[in-house]
């Protein structure tokens, strides 16, 4: 059952926006089975990875192992993979291998999030990190765009916190209900985080949405 978050409310928006660097040839590496996101048109083909096998899921296999030849792909989408990668500097270098001479990277990663998927919770990523663990294999930084403020982050624990608190997904009326709540509670926390343009709301992010080329 969907329950309404600020994270996933931002985060559709940024690959959604992002998405139009992606072209040609795409792997979407660690896809999941549910179908998030939409290919651009740009696309030719578009190969979903992921660690298990299920719906939407075309080739099974490690972000630290990918099973392709060097050169593979135009284009590489990894949204909310990266907290969950055991090896990231193993991850992010099999990312550039498959990856084109001037093929991109879309990649989403959270500074905040609850524990999620344990025991397979590893690791958070400031912009900082995240721009220097894939410069370090020949991807220069194309932009960066944060995902949230203080408000955000604020509405976002607090949302999550009342889902795992009272099991809104398995009560489907309580959730909808809940659902309805948390949309006009997160939504003015997006539109304070908009509004406040200050240093200091700005040192707060939910996560990041960033694109790389390789070099």
């Amino acid at each position: 059952m969907y329950i309404y978050q600020v994270d996933r409310r931002l985060l559709q928006t940024q690959v959604r926006l992002a998405s139009s660097h992606l072209r040609g040839r795409v792997l979407n590496v660690g896809s999941g089975t549910a179908e998030r996101y939409s290919p651009p048109v740009e696309v030719t083909e578009y190969v979903r990875m992921d660690i298990s096998g299920g719906p939407n899921v075309d080739v099974v296999g490690r972000a630290e192992d990918i099973p392709f030849p060097d050169a593979s792909f135009d284009s590489v989408l990894s949204t909310q993979v990266f907290e969950h990668v055991e090896n990231p500097e193993l991850a992010a270098a099999e990312v550039s291998r498959i990856l084109k001479r001037g093929g991109k990277l879309l990649i989403t990663v959270p500074q905040w999030n609850e524990l999620h998927e344990e025991p397979h919770d590893y690791w958070r990523y400031t912009k900082f990190g995240l721009q220097a663990l894939f410069e370090r294999h020949g991807c220069k930084l194309i932009q960066m765009d944060q995902r949230g403020g203080y408000y955000s982050v604020r509405a976002q624990m607090r949302i999550r916190f009342a889902i795992d608190k009272w099991h809104l997904h398995s009560r489907p009326i309580l959730g909808r209900a809940a659902s309805r709540l948390f949309k006009v509670w997160g939504s003015f926390a997006i539109w304070r985080d908009q509004r406040d343009t200050s240093v200091a709301n700005r040192k707060h992010a939910i996560g990041w949405c960033a694109v790389f080329e390789k070099a």
